[in-house]
């Protein structure tokens, strides 16, 4: 049976053989173009059918965290959740609950319907943008472009020169299908420049490979800019008619050395140099970037600094380049609250003005001190705020606190061990859904039926909403799903259903689109920005104070750190085995990375007198940790470890190798919110047993 797999967002095409109505193997769709399978996907069966996996609603029959439940009947649970959230909106109104959700870029039509609260009066239904993706995925290209990243296209097959900056396509979740296209790439002749602290993965194939200090990424993009405003090297005419900001941002950088820049980033002058020449000698560089920048201390600023280099420099919406793949663009409204604030909203207004949405890093001051108001209650969906976020101890502390909570999964979590009620959701190999891909759409059909009595996300949202009063909030099965999605485009839906393998919606490519009125909907020429103009200075930001050009901030000068560090530590990456929080506490994939892993450079692990293998320990201000060493291509004076630790539900190295729990939450973007995960000052040493 052909259908599309459901282990990441990549939504790869698969062949999957079902006996006697049980998944049985994953195999990638030889037919299919976009036919790939990993790790993941491999493992579905064992997955879908593990031991670990939640079949029935549970009711917490012990103390919070204690994990001790006993089964209970649907209708039980439901009595139990509209009880438990129904007595917190008597007592303290809406606002007092709060949602958080995960997982939606792997499911359009949960993506489509994530806010739960919302249809009970509550601003705070919050999900991973407040730490995942956001900062790259809209601030940025939303203040510079006005469109948001979706739109922007990396034409990898015309280019001549590839950067891939902040992201790693050989390990990033899904199969390898862009690491694909860049290695066709380089076969006929393309030169590829990573820019990244780690070598390991995309610097290993590189012409060039450019090891930065972590979290210095705007410096970098700063210094190369300076170098082609000196030579006179951008896009005149486009600088002229098309920026907003260009003498504001040129002098600023007027004020910044080379040497400082360079000092800042960790690359030569001489580097810097080679690096700019290559980088204007053609347009046709495509910008290969992710979340890498996000997670700095100017993540946003620094993001805007590369997508503003390239801009300048004739690179945007020409073959090769940066396709803008928008035609008749709206420039994008600002949210605004029409009753109560969300929490979030006046630390980072931003956040709120762009995603109409909380910041959920205020979460525990909510529920801990009541501040901006209380929050009471809690759903999570599908996410573990607990293993996402620094400090697991205060997430155990703040769940302790709340009356009342309720987590949706597969598989048991940290914070479901804090819960009153768990309910069973289903793998999407058990769901009916679509999915939206650039430039087409198509159906997700379920392979097998739910296992257990495990229900879709969607239709536990609900159920719950229907013993709470609102029964219409939600669809509540695959025909209501349907209407509601293709409601206004029934042909397209009719045609869906003829064509399994989904729908192309042709377009033609136009480049320049800003010359010609075509990119805006107005038909005037331009951007969709508010100022009609690529903003290098962004009206957005002004509008709430912030400084409109990129500016950079240096986490080694902040003045509440300790100067005695001597490394700089970059996490937040994952194994190409898991997806986020998802995997670690499944025996399957578990077993593929049994133990955390702390990256070190050949020179400092010799200095250190570390091998491979050995216990090192990382210390930063907020503690320090035992992580086994593997010795890797790194910038020296840097080391990297991976994420995802720390759940009582993982292996017991897992447990005690919680790299979040050696990062402050205080530290963040003051624009985005996201906290710093990748540019933190620390200490290497070999373990010392005693």
């Amino acid at each position: 049976m052909k259908g599309i797999c459901g282990m990441c967002h990549n939504r790869c095409d698969i062949v999957a053989d079902i006996e006697n109505g049980r998944l049985t193997q994953v195999a990638a769709d030889p037919d299919s173009p976009r036919g790939r399978v990993c790790s993941r996907g491999r493992l579905a069966p064992k997955i879908v059918y593990s031991e670990k996996r939640l079949l029935y609603p549970l009711i917490r029959d012990g103390e919070k965290g204690e994990g001790k439940f006993r089964r209970a009947s649907w209708d039980e649970a439901l009595d139990r959740i509209a009880e438990g959230f129904g007595k917190i909106m008597e007592e303290y109104g809406p606002r007092a609950l709060a949602s958080y959700f995960g997982g939606s870029g792997l499911e359009d039509s949960m993506n489509d319907n994530v806010r739960f609260f919302a249809h009970f009066g509550s601003p705070n239904d919050m999900g991973p943008g407040s730490i995942c993706n956001t900062s790259s995925n809209l601030f940025t290209p939303v203040t510079t472009y006005g469109i948001p990243t979706p739109m922007l296209r990396q034409d990898v097959e015309n280019s001549e020169i590839i950067f891939i900056w902040g992201k790693n396509p050989k390990t990033d979740s899904g199969p390898l299908s862009l690491y694909q296209s860049i290695l066709a790439a380089k076969k006929r002749g393309v030169k590829i420049i990573v820019v990244d602290p780690c070598k390991t993965g995309m610097g290993e194939i590189a012409d060039i490979w450019v090891p930065v200090i972590p979290g210095s990424d705007g410096a970098l993009a700063m210094a190369m800019t300076k170098l082609v405003i000196e030579r006179e090297q951008y896009d005149k005419s486009f600088v002229q008619d098309y920026t907003r900001g260009f003498e504001e941002y040129r002098a600023y950088l007027d004020g910044l050395s080379m040497e400082d820049l360079s000092r800042y980033c960790g690359v030569s002058l001489e580097t810097i140099t080679e690096l700019t020449d290559i980088f204007t000698s053609t347009t046709k560089i495509p910008l290969i970037s992710y979340t890498g920048l996000e997670y700095q201390p100017s993540g946003v600023q620094n993001n805007r600094a590369l997508q503003i280099l390239w801009a300048i420099t004739g690179k945007v919406d020409v073959p090769g380049g940066i396709y803008m793949d928008a035609y008749g663009a709206e420039t994008r409204k600002l949210f605004e609250p029409q009753g109560e604030k969300p929490i979030g909203m006046e630390q980072y207004p931003v956040f709120y003005a762009l995603t109409g949405m909380g910041q959920f890093i205020a979460f525990q001051d909510a529920v801990l001190k009541g501040e901006p108001y209380p929050i009471r209650g809690l759903m999570i969906r599908a996410a573990s705020p607990a293993v996402s976020y620094p400090d697991m101890e205060s997430w155990r502390n703040v769940y302790r606190h709340l009356d009342f909570m309720v987590v949706l999964d597969r598989f048991m979590t940290e914070d479901a061990r804090f819960a009153d009620v768990i309910l069973p959701a289903t793998t999407l190999f058990e769901n009916d859904s679509y999915c939206r891909y650039p430039g087409g759409i198509r159906l997700r059909k379920r392979f097998i039926e739910p296992v257990g009595e495990a229900k879709s996300d969607l239709f536990i949202y609900q159920a719950i909403a229907a013993r709470m009063g609102k029964p219409d909030a939600f669809p509540k099965n695959k025909d209501e799903l349907y209407a509601k999605a293709f409601r206004g485009k029934e042909e397209l839906y009719q045609e869906l259903l003829k064509h399994p393998e989904g729908v192309v919606y042709p377009k033609k490519r136009i480049y320049r689109k800003y010359e010609t009125g075509e990119l805006r909907a107005d038909g005037q020429k331009g951007f969709p920005t508010p100022s009609g103009k690529f903003e290098i200075s962004s009206t957005i930001l002004e509008k709430f104070g912030y400084t409109g050009y990129p500016v950079y901030r240096d986490i080694r000068e902040e003045p509440d750190l300790k100067k005695d560090f001597s490394f700089v530590m970059t996490s937040g990456n994952r194994s190409p085995h898991r997806y986020s929080s998802f995997g670690p506490n499944i025996p399957e994939i578990a077993e593929l990375d049994p133990f955390p892993t702390v990256d070190i450079a050949p020179a400092d692990a010799e200095r250190l007198g570390i091998a491979e293998g050995d216990m090192a320990t990382v210390e930063t201000a907020c503690g320090k940790l035992d992580f086994r060493a593997r010795i890797v291509g790194m910038k020296e004076g840097t080391i990297h470890v991976f994420s995802s630790g720390g759940s009582s539900e993982h292996a017991k190295e897992w447990q005690e190798g919680n790299v979040n729990n050696l990062i402050s939450p205080l530290c963040r973007d003051n624009i985005s919110g996201f906290v710093v995960l990748k540019a933190v000052p620390c200490n290497v040493s070999k373990k010392v047993n005693l």
